[in-house]
């Protein structure tokens, strides 16, 4: 009996120990940091349309009694778009030519008389008081003839307006008019009836919206490509033409608009069609980098507190106070860039980080880390923990304490 107690004994403590055992702190998942090539890439979505399409407008007004093109109709500069009925503003110009002509022989005929007349003063044939008349009747002459002139000018103008004529070389890719209809003429910059749009299809753009995260890695001139539903197995060439500075905030995500011009020397994009904008942002080689799920903010503390135990308020009272955005209801840093760096000891270190370009799988570090360095997984923590919390420590560039990195780098520069 003694001997059954001792056996029950023995079982019952390796039980315990196995126990004590299993709930110790165990390994947390890591990663470990290595050299590679990273493909910076940012994806849109949008709407293929001209650039700077031509609303075309008539200075004439009347009835459209010729229009030879149609919507698709590729035009050249001076080609024919549309004529107004030209009967009124000819029977304009007709008029001004015969007052054009009256006022010539006028002048001729003035010219003559001031002649004659100077002759006749000279002679004394003649007062002073009719020499100055002949004067005056030369000065009228020559007002008319410049009126006359100015006149027919203008009627020609009218005349040639009658003839819309494209002032761009480009296709048609809008039409609301058709002939038979009364146009109004375009006496101002928003007035007048607009008769067409004409716009040069052989370079086209693409207006996407990029969210803000992604603004530090798009500039103005890098290339992109371009995919259209249309041709699934072709990619046209682009590039950055404008970065608009206005932001638009949809759904609470804040976006800027990006014009990508396109080549479009084939023709095959046409206005209006949805397409896939892919702008290569940066080709980067043989840099450190580390999985984006491995990198926290400072200011989201709350899961590294939960695995290892700690208030969030302890481990904020630890950080250096640049780094912490919010201590005491006041503003008081910007957050940071961390990870945990798994140590050969077993335990765990919570280390600031700086980082580049990313292509939403893993991230470049540009100071930190080095490669071989063991990061955690800091996404797989969120959903399970040891039963025992694993041991953590502040490094020197996050404790409080010590100087932020600029600060260091002035002593270095002192010393």
């Amino acid at each position: 009996m003694q001997s059954r107690r001792i056996a029950v004994f023995v079982a019952l403590v390796s039980v315990g120990a196995c126990k004590n055992k299993a709930t110790g702190p165990g390994p947390l998942p890591t990663v470990t940091i290595t050299r590679g090539d990273i493909a910076v890439r940012v994806q849109a979505t949008g709407t293929v349309e001209p650039i700077n399409p031509v609303d075309i407008k008539s200075k004439a007004q009347g009835m459209i009694i010729k229009m030879p093109v149609e919507v698709g109709s590729v035009v050249k500069r001076g080609d024919l778009l549309a004529q107004v009925d030209p009967r009124d503003v000819k029977n304009q110009f007709d008029q001004a030519v015969a007052d054009d002509v009256v006022a010539t022989v006028g002048i001729e005929r003035a010219i003559r008389d001031r002649a004659r007349k100077d002759t006749l003063f000279a002679r004394h044939v003649i007062t002073q008081s009719e020499h100055d008349s002949t004067r005056s009747t030369f000065a009228a002459a020559q007002s008319q003839l410049v009126s006359a002139k100015a006149s027919l000018d203008l009627a020609r103008q009218r005349l040639e307006d009658a003839s819309v004529e494209a002032p761009i070389s480009g296709t048609i890719v809008n039409r609301p008019v058709t002939q038979g209809q009364i146009i109004t003429a375009a006496t101002s910059a928003n007035g007048g009836t607009t008769l067409m749009t004409v716009a040069d299809l052989g370079r086209v753009r693409m207006r996407v919206t990029i969210d803000e995260v992604e603004m530090g890695n798009i500039r103005v001139g890098l290339p992109a490509s371009v995919a259209v539903d249309a041709f699934p197995d072709r990619t046209f060439d682009g590039v950055i033409e404008k970065i608009e500075p206005q932001a638009v905030v949809t759904q609470g995500v804040t976006f800027f608009p990006v014009m990508v011009s396109i080549n479009n020397k084939d023709g095959l994009l046409m206005p209006g069609m949805n397409g896939e904008v892919t702008i290569r942002a940066a080709d980067l080689a043989n840099v450190v980098q580390v999985p984006i799920d491995a990198i926290r903010q400072t200011s989201e503390l709350a899961p590294v507190a939960r695995m290892f135990a700690i208030p969030v308020d302890s481990l904020t009272s630890l950080m250096r106070r640049d780094l912490v955005p919010s201590e005491g209801g006041s503003q008081t840093g910007t957050p940071g860039k961390y990870v945990i760096v798994a140590l050969p000891d077993s335990t765990y270190e919570m280390r600031v980080v700086k980082v580049g370009p990313t292509d939403l799988r893993v991230v470049q570090v540009t100071e930190g880390l080095q490669p071989g360095d063991k990061v955690v997984a800091l996404g797989a923590i969120v959903t399970g923990r040891p039963l025992s919390p694993p041991k953590l420590q502040l490094a020197a560039n996050i404790r409080r304490g010590a100087p932020p990195p600029v600060a260091q780098a002035g002593q270095a520069k002192k010393q």
